[in-house]
């Protein structure tokens, strides 16, 4: 179940618990230079309070999404297969504060 942590006109991001870890996503409904430069102030917050690894996945091929992804520093972790049999990448954004995951081997 996805649980919003940040809200605002211009968009919502959400954690998505699985297991021990939190996946992030992100609505956007607008995008200009200060909407991304509030959402990237936005989320530096939300990393410096939750403080714990955060993971996305990518759908092979969306470079739109890519790009987003990398403009809030995840780095890429490996590719994973889901229960529906379709691959995609998992991505992380460290915080190197906490112990590493299971994820990263």
């Amino acid at each position: 179940m996805k649980v919003p942590v940040i809200s605002s006109a211009d968009y919502i991001v959400y954690f998505e618990p699985y297991e021990q870890y939190n996946f992030i996503h992100c609505d956007c409904f607008g995008w200009s230079k200060q909407i991304k430069r509030q959402l990237i102030e936005d989320f530096d917050l939300l990393t410096s309070v939750y403080r714990k690894d955060i993971y996305a996945l990518h759908e092979l091929g969306d470079n739109k999404h890519l790009k987003f992804i990398q403009i809030f520093n995840f780095t890429y972790v490996k590719d994973i297969v889901g229960l529906d049999n379709i691959t995609r990448q998992l991505f992380v954004r460290k915080y190197y504060g906490c112990s590493s995951s299971n994820w990263d081997r």
